[in-house]
């Protein structure tokens, strides 16, 4: 199957029970934008026709990521990676965020959205936000997501910051992403990403900008004897005390914006999965 990452949030069914059979695209796609600053900010931009020009600059070279073949199985059992700055770090531990409504089109432009999305460019929201790493050190992560969700979704990486629940890489996914292999960039957490569930019969939730993944490695998908990505197989065991996987806090936190946890599925698991509508 030509996907990133891990099958999540979506079925065809009509309950939030029926086995979610779609995949979960993952991204490490770089881009160059304002440096965060010390305090909370917010713009917003009301939709038009057109998006507004913006001040961010060309995407430059990303930095390698490192092969999944040059882990060790220490580092694989408990998945601890240092986070690929692509973004300007924030110069403290002061929360920050910058929210464009709608997303710039440069962001637009190297995202998946296409004019077959289910929504239009103008009905999405670009947002960068701090983020606390697995390696101790905090970081700027980017998202598209849908306007209606993308302050709820703010308000909560404002609370994982300060809990400091570690997060790997959060990236844009890009066109090209969507032909990588499962394990090629597996560790995304990311929101909007259009495309379909694995059976083509309707969208995914994350092609509307209402859904998100976190840590797929650290919670994967799994059906059966099935594990999506591969990496994640260390983590099918939740009962393990590790960074990074989602705790009853970080469910909690979704909860109370009215957000649904594929964690609470029945006949699969989708840990890494949560959205506004429960598929």
């Amino acid at each position: 199957m030509a996907f990133v990452v891990l099958g999540c949030g979506g079925t065809d069914a009509t309950t939030a029970n029926t086995v979610p059979t779609e995949l979960v695209d993952v991204a490490l796609e770089p881009t160059t934008t304002v440096a965060p600053t010390t305090t909370t900010t917010t713009t917003t931009v009301p939709p038009t026709t057109t998006a507004p020009t913006s001040t961010v600059p060309p995407v430059p070279p990303v930095p390698p990521v490192p092969p999944v073949t040059t882990l060790s199985p220490a580092e694989i059992d408990d998945r601890r990676l240092s986070t690929v700055d692509v973004l300007t770090p924030p110069v403290d531990d002061k929360f920050v965020s910058v929210v464009t409504t709608p997303a710039p089109v440069e962001v637009i432009a190297r995202s998946t959205w296409t004019h077959d999305c289910p929504v239009t460019a103008t009905e999405l929201s670009y947002a960068q936000v701090s983020f606390y790493g697995f390696d101790g050190e905090f970081h700027t992560g980017e998202m598209v997501v849908h306007r209606d969700a993308v302050d709820d979704l703010v308000a909560i990486f404002t609370q994982l910051h300060e809990m400091r629940f570690p997060i790997e890489q959060m990236e844009v996914v890009s066109q090209h992403d969507l032909s990588l292999g499962p394990d090629g960039k597996p560790n995304n957490t990311t929101a909007f990403t259009c495309r379909r569930t694995v059976s083509g019969s309707r969208w995914s939730r994350h092609a509307f900008g209402d859904a998100i993944d976190i840590n797929p490695v650290h919670n994967p998908y799994v059906s059966n004897s099935q594990v999506i990505p591969t990496l994640g197989a260390s983590y099918v065991d939740r009962d393990r005390d590790v960074p990074g996987m989602i705790s009853e806090d970080v469910r909690k936190l979704f909860a109370d914006i009215g957000w649904t946890w594929g964690g609470d599925w029945n006949s699969v698991k989708d840990w890494m999965h949560f959205s506004a509508t429960g598929d």
